[in-house]
């Protein structure tokens, strides 16, 4: 009999345990709703603080304090919950201290819609540890989540090498609405971390697509069009594919036409790439220009890896410096910028839309992928622009948006 209780009084009281657990945790109220904003201000801050604090500049050895305001931090932390957890976050950072607040919306069920989580992280003579971490009404104990999060962080390799990142920082301060960051830079580090974030089958998908542009390329210098290397190279995909994970594939493929469209090696990303075959550069047109092959495949880069919002805002960004002194701003510019966008977007929908796009892009032309530009203005002085269409929110300005997304949303490969 005794025996009979110790099995069924755990099967018995463990869901009501667990049901006690989600009532504490779950809500009904959101704490926070406000989502990342990522104007072309802000974009332009962080362009200069990543400049401020780029280490390359830096002899090997050397020990560099970063300073990070809590306005960039707070939008970046943002930004990531709102692309990767459907969630809304805020970051708060006083002295000694740093408080990051999330509310993580969940499908409708009758314990509530909502989780609300308040971390509060405090500053020690190396790492911060966590202090306290409370879901909605339930608390978790401090020794519990720093135990959780070491082993998580000891043991993923998806976003960094912990060990390198542990070995690389001497210490985290937390100052009124700063984080101060010190740390000893390496040449090697890059070389270190690069590849951490792809897994060996996407290293070896994308060496495989390099090696087949480095075919495609080797006969001559002259220009080539983006849709004569979208062919091949979306063909290996859709055959590779049968077998295989046509999202991964398609990044890959995606990942190889940046890259190569923008004349950047591969191994300023990947140090494995210095021993792969080397494509010879050649200018890539779209419409017979090659500076709307970039922002399409930049933009199709950001969206396959990283999410439209931000791809939407670089691109956007890109026009406004350009206006003040550049080319000016180009509507041209922002189309290209868009079907890029879009195009990255359902290469990585779903499995079976990653398929449907292969198939589209294995015979693809300009007309499929890319609306008429021609008419388009560009060229455009920021005093222009502002007097003319009225800035980025002016009606005129957002009238010639509307016309843009609908070329884009009537072309072939957009069409559900």
């Amino acid at each position: 009999m005794n025996l009979i209780k110790l099995i069924v009084l755990p099967v018995i009281l463990l869901p009501i345990l667990l049901s006690g657990l989600l009532i504490l945790a779950l809500e009904d109220e959101p704490k926070l709703k406000k989502q990342a904003d990522l104007t072309p201000a802000r974009i332009t801050r962080a362009k200069q603080l990543i400049q401020m604090n780029d280490p390359r500049r830096l002899r090997s050895g050397a020990v560099v304090r970063a300073r990070l305001r809590q306005e960039e931090l707070d939008l970046a932390v943002n930004y990531f919950a709102n692309q990767y957890a459907q969630a809304v976050a805020g970051l708060v950072i006083e002295k000694g201290r740093a408080i990051v607040g999330a509310t993580v919306t969940l499908p409708a069920n009758p314990l509530g819609r909502f989780i609300n989580v308040r971390l509060e992280i405090k500053q020690t003579e190396k790492l911060p540890l966590i202090e306290s971490l409370r879901l909605g009404n339930l608390p978790i104990p401090a020794v519990l989540a720093n135990s959780l999060v070491n082993y998580v962080l000891a043991n993923s390799q998806i976003l960094f090498d912990w060990h390198e990142f542990n070995k690389t920082v001497r210490n985290i301060r937390f100052e009124p609405r700063q984080l101060v960051i010190t740390y000893q830079w390496r040449t090697d580090l890059p070389a270190r971390l690069s590849g951490i974030m792809l897994s060996p089958q996407e290293l070896n998908q994308i060496e495989f697509y390099q090696r087949r542009l480095a075919e495609l390329t080797q006969t001559s210098r002259t220009p080539i069009k983006l849709t004569d290397l979208m062919q091949p190279l979306f063909s290996a995909a859709k055959e590779r594919s049968q077998n295989g994970e046509a999202i991964k594939e398609n990044r890959a493929v995606i990942l190889v036409l940046a890259f190569y469209a923008n004349q950047k090696n591969l191994s300023k990303l990947i140090s494995q790439s210095q021993t792969w075959s080397r494509p010879n550069w050649r200018a890539v047109k779209l419409q017979n220009r090659d500076d709307l092959t970039k922002h399409y495949l930049v933009s199709a880069l950001l969206a396959a890896y990283a999410g439209t919002p931000l791809a939407d805002a670089v691109g956007l960004y890109k026009e406004i410096e350009d206006s003040k002194g550049g080319s000016g701003f180009s509507f041209n510019d922002i189309a290209a910028d868009r079907a890029g966008t879009l195009m990255g977007e359902l290469a990585v929908a779903s499995e079976p839309q990653a398929r449907k796009v292969q198939s589209l892009l294995a015979a693809v032309t300009e007309s499929d992928i890319m609306p008429k530009t021609s008419d388009l203005p560009e060229f455009i002085p920021e005093a222009e622009l502002m007097r003319h269409y009225g800035g980025t929110q002016g009606k005129a300005y957002l009238q010639m948006m509307d016309e843009i997304e609908r070329r884009i949303l009537a072309l072939p490969i957009n069409r559900r």
